[in-house]
């Protein structure tokens, strides 16, 4: 059993440069941190609360479930807090499908699901993609079995619309979670159908539309109470208190503030537009986009090579070893001036590659 365990891949995380000079663009981080009132309010209630540190934390985070249940009129027993999103996937993965059912899940998606698949043997089929990326959605109808679809799809950034999945979920009897990391960068949620839909689990998170990737805080919300009743039980099976004070006092007072998160997500998509056109003069095809970052490739250039390029200027940006996906780049929506810098580098070198191949 031990060596099955070791056998298992695990996930492959974007590479963690230790060097703050670095220009981060392969993690999806958020490039604009919190609103700075917020921030010194955190710290305030932080040094107020100090002596609360030598004790546990509130075990079902019921600060953020509080707040999360005003934000989205939702009964706080239809939500459940985990250390990020990724615990919260774990919880799910675990708790629902765990079972003789078979999951299905598209070919590219978000590759954390493959290591919970096979950390916990759960039985799989594999929907394959259309050629634009496109999900076949006639093959979900009347499925009696388990779904789980990241959207807006991680890696590529598309889309499918929440109508249809919401035709979908109410026709499909068994279970289908909806992973929502980057759904504030379109507002296309399925949260506001979630009172007439029971068999439906969304998942969200605090890292990238509202900056908070450090404070490891993401949340589900259930269609049935009895959902998130079964995911507590595994959590309390396994961490009892997975949400630490000082992260549940930081997302308490991020809602305070909509009006700056409103304006941080307009610059994220702004730079996003930026991004493309720029690339699309340099022969990059993007894909359109609903997330803080894009999916791109360029067929006249080798993208290892420009990877290795652009590390050596201490910028970084991302490439899955996927069939079909292989010559493709993410790249995270950074600030402009950052923007800027990158692709005076990308010019650099393909004006190298130009010249090389002349001589």
């Amino acid at each position: 059993m031990i060596k099955k365990l070791f056998k298992t891949k695990p996930y492959k995380k974007g590479y963690q440069p230790l060097i703050n000079k670095n220009l981060k663009f392969n993690t999806n981080e958020n490039p604009y941190h919190p609103e700075i009132k917020i921030i010194k309010n955190i710290i305030k209630e932080i040094k107020f609360l100090g002596n609360k540190l030598k004790f546990y934390p509130e075990d079902s985070s019921r600060l953020i479930r509080f707040q999360i249940s005003k934000y989205y009129n939702i009964k706080k027993n239809k939500i459940f807090v985990g250390n990020g999103s990724d615990d919260v996937l774990c919880n799910i993965f675990l708790t629902f499908f765990k079972n003789k059912k078979v999951l299905y899940l598209i070919d590219i998606t978000y590759s954390f699901y493959e290591s919970f698949i096979k950390l916990y043997k759960i039985n799989y089929k594999i929907i394959k993609l259309n050629k634009n990326f496109s999900m076949n959605l006639k093959f979900i109808k009347n499925n009696k079995n388990n779904i789980i679809i990241n959207n807006p799809n991680a890696p590529t950034g598309k889309i499918i619309k929440y109508l249809k999945l919401k035709i979908i979920c109410k026709k499909n009897k068994s279970l289908i979670v909806i992973d929502e990391t980057y759904v504030d960068f379109n507002g296309l949620s399925l949260i506001k159908y979630l009172n007439k839909i029971k068999n439906i689990i969304i998942n969200q998170t605090f890292s990238k539309s509202r900056s908070l990737a450090g404070a490891r805080v993401g949340f589900a919300i259930a269609g049935c109470h009895k959902l998130i009743k079964k995911m507590n039980i595994s959590k309390n099976c396994l961490n009892s208190y997975p949400v630490n004070i000082i992260s549940q006092i930081s997302i308490k007072n991020i809602f305070v503030n909509n009006n700056y998160f409103k304006k941080i997500k307009k610059k994220i998509i702004k730079n996003k537009n930026y991004l493309t056109k720029k690339l699309k003069i340099l022969n990059f095809t993007t894909i359109k986009s609903y997330t803080n970052f894009i999916f791109t490739t360029n067929k006249k250039i080798n993208v290892n090579k420009l990877i290795k390029f652009l590390n050596n200027k201490n910028i970084f940006i991302r490439k899955f070893e996927i069939p079909k996906i292989e010559n493709y780049l993410r790249i995270t929506i950074g600030k402009i001036n950052e923007l800027v810098l990158m692709i005076k580098f990308i010019k650099k070198f393909i004006i190298k590659k130009l010249w090389t191949n002349k001589n």
